[in-house]
């Protein structure tokens, strides 16, 4: 073969010439059968790598085209003739010029040869042709034939047409993938590369973990190569962990169940699949991984890939879902429990209520009424604790100082917790205030501070700490949003929670308490209170080293807590007046009516809202109604809004198991006209005076209107 000429690039247009390729010239043409033979595996192998072979006389200009050289310019393989102008008639007009002044270069020189221009095909579509040849030499020195190839470069043409837009970063990795498929096109796409180049062309953009194993002759698999996703993951940069061990990177016990299933893989090439929690780089994370054999050896190895997907994500949504699905569901059910046992209790107490004046004078049945009245105060207490976690208390927020809370329930939680614990506080300085109700909010403390006890049977320190976090805090939780917070946090030494218990933490009645030692409603209790104000609550649990629960509080507005002065002065009205009650629960009514006449009032009672309309409709005054909010038909707010059409000076007085669910009530002036189920004498004495000493202007509520519902 002549030396090659000097090399030198012609860029005209969408045409490259290139002389920096060599070709090997193909075997001439023979009418031996052993020639013919390897032709014919020339040309099939060609053909699968869709490669047209072509070769040009230049002394005669006759050209011979191979099958597959007719199909890359879009034509039916057999035409036979001058070939030549066939070719250039199939060049694209703006490239066919100077295509033609490179061939007709080429043909005077010795060298390579590789054109690209345009080609139309018949059909209309215009393709990239790859030309690569060589032009060779007769007997006396000077160029007498061509041979070459072509290869159909349109896909890639294309993709260097968009990546001209992206950025130089982009552009050099376009480029060394296409030198790198021409390459394979060349080697009839037959062989792996295995290199770490390849991979991260193809891969390394991906967002799942690649990593690219070799089994080694003494059973080992030593990480070939990885992309930047699972770097990322491993907390280890590429040279760190390349020609290392499995074992030796994810540790000798959590790489048996890899180790063994790329085992399985190498053995039978079928694709190995897992899932597993592995903590890495500090962070524990859920993946899914599997495992396939790449199918040919490479350097007399095999490789496995193995790709991962983090699931941890996609976990916990599935879980921050299945968990509130559940607990909405038991909290419809709780607060339906809590508001019939209300109604129950409103009886049961109030009749006692009524009953302990007539039996003062027997100190025998006076310690009997004794009992019963402190076990239904009992029921109303868990009733309350149910409606907490349902979030279906009443509750009164404004802002609080949360360290001066903390600060004066010093004494009262050294009594409770007892002299083994330690309590120690870490309360910050400036503490913003925050908005919650202050009986709540020392309720919730102290069921923590209980629970923090009972973890800690042999002794501990709970610390109780106050802090400010500002919105996009990155440790605030999500139901917080774009919000200040104030945050309280409770930690004990205690025992600690497994994440079976953890998941049930917040559940009513759960309890991992012995029988008698704990109701199971104190954290549910905490739970409800926290999303019924608005706030967030994380517990963080690790068993032998203790829990940390947080609650998360919105900040009170800068002008929140100052107290607005009256618009009007109300009248003290004298004793007595007229009260239509209105229930549908016929124990609860009773009670209720006999409670109210003792103290001296005129009343009338009816069971349903519309028998409170019909009595208002029949021309009867009353100066105020006194109403149950949930009832079947007209609910309490419904007939009071029907009412006040028509009476708008009609005073009223909201009764419910539920407290404000919902908040279907709203009040202006922030005096809510509302009395909770189960109410003693005395409350209902204080809350019908309030509500009677209101103008009567109906004016002073906004009231929604309440879904009917039964109770």
């Amino acid at each position: 073969m002549m030396e090659q000429s000097r090399r030198e690039s012609i860029s005209l247009k969408s045409v490259t010439v290139d002389r920096r390729l060599g070709l090997p010239s193909p075997p001439s043409f023979s009418s031996s059968d052993e020639d013919r033979s390897e032709a014919e595996h020339l040309r099939l192998a060609q053909e699968a790598g869709e490669i047209g072979t072509w070769e040009w006389d230049l002394a005669t200009g006759r050209m011979i085209w191979s099958a597959q050289m007719f199909r890359n310019l879009g034509l039916e393989p057999g035409q036979s003739g001058d070939l030549y102008p066939v070719m250039v008639g199939a060049l694209h007009p703006e490239d066919r010029s100077d295509t033609e002044a490179a061939l007709a270069k080429f043909r005077s020189e010795i060298g390579a040869v590789r054109i690209e221009p345009r080609i139309i095909w018949p059909s209309g579509e215009i393709h990239w042709l790859v030309f690569l040849g060589r032009t060779l030499a007769g007997p006396d020195g000077t160029p007498n034939r061509m041979l070459g190839i072509t290869i159909d470069s349109t896909r890639r043409r294309h993709s260097e047409d968009a990546a001209r837009s992206a950025q130089r970063d982009s552009e050099r990795r376009l480029h060394e993938m296409n030198e790198r498929l021409e390459q394979l096109a060349e080697e009839r796409a037959r062989q792996l590369d295995a290199s770490r180049a390849q991979v991260k062309v193809i891969f390394d953009n991906l967002p799942d973990w690649l990593t690219l194993f070799r089994a080694t002759a003494d059973g080992r698999f030593v990480y070939e190569d990885l992309n930047h996703a699972t770097e990322i993951a491993y907390g280890l940069e590429r040279n760190q962990v390349v020609g290392r061990p499995l074992e030796e990177i994810l540790g000798a016990e959590p790489a048996q169940l890899p180790l063994r299933l790329m085992r399985a893989c190498v053995a039978t090439g079928e694709n190995q699949h897992y899932s597993v929690r592995r903590t890495m780089a500090g962070i524990t994370r859920s993946i899914d991984v599997m495992f396939a054999r790449v199918p040919e050896k490479h350097d007399g190895d095999w490789l496995i890939m193995a790709t991962a997907r983090d699931l941890t994500e996609r976990e916990a949504i599935e879980e921050r879902l299945r968990q509130s699905q559940k607990m909405e569901a038991v909290g419809q059910l709780t607060g339906g429990l809590a508001h019939d046992f209300n109604n129950l209790l409103t009886a049961v107490i109030g009749n006692l209520e009524l009953l302990g004046p007539r039996l003062a004078s027997d100190p025998v049945a006076t310690r009997f009424l004794g009992g019963a009245q402190r076990a239904a105060e009992n029921g109303a207490r868990l009733t309350q604790q149910l409606l907490a976690f349902s979030r279906r208390q009443h509750l009164q927020p404004r802002a609080v100082d949360l360290n001066g809370v903390i600060t004066g329930m010093s004494d009262l939680l050294a009594r409770t917790i007892g002299p083994t614990i330690r309590i120690e506080t870490r309360l910050v300085p400036q503490l913003w205030p925050a908005r919650v109700d202050p009986t709540q909010i020392e309720i919730a403390v102290l069921n923590l501070a209980i629970n923090a006890r009972d973890a800690m049977p042999l002794g501990g320190t709970v610390t109780i700490e106050t802090s400010c976090l500002a919105a996009g805090d990155p440790s605030l939780p999500a139901e917080i949003g774009t919000r200040d917070c104030v945050r309280v946090s409770v930690r004990d030494t205690g025992t600690g929670m497994t994440e079976e218990v953890l998941r049930s933490a917040v559940e009513p009645f759960f309890t991992t308490k012995e029988r008698g030692k704990g109701s199971g409603l104190g954290l549910s209790q905490v739970y409800g209170m926290i999303q019924q104000s608005d706030g967030a609550l994380q517990i963080d649990s690790r068993p032998g080293v203790g829990t940390e629960v947080r609650l998360f509080l919105p900040r009170a507005a800068a002008a929140e807590g100052t107290d607005a002065a009256p618009q009007t002065q109300p009248q003290e009205r004298p004793a007595g007046g007229r009260i239509l009650v209105v229930d549908d629960d016929a124990a609860v009514r009773e009670v209720t009516v006999s409670m109210l006449r003792q103290i001296g009032y005129g009343v009338v009672e009816t069971d349903s809202g519309q028998g409170a309309l019909d009595a208002l409709a029949r021309g009867e005054v009353y100066d105020l109604m006194l109403i149950d909010i949930a009832m079947p038909g007209l609910s309490g707010v419904e007939t009071a809004r029907r009412a006040r059409e028509r009476w708008p000076g009609l005073r009223v007085l909201y009764v419910t198991g539920f407290a404000d669910p919902s908040g279907q009530i709203a009040p202006e002036t922030g005096d809510t006209p509302l009395i909770q189920k189960p109410f003693r004498f005395a409350e209902l004495r204080e809350e019908v005076q309030r509500a009677l000493k209101r103008p009567p202007d109906g004016a002073r509520e906004n009231i929604v209107p309440l879904k009917n519902r039964n109770r």
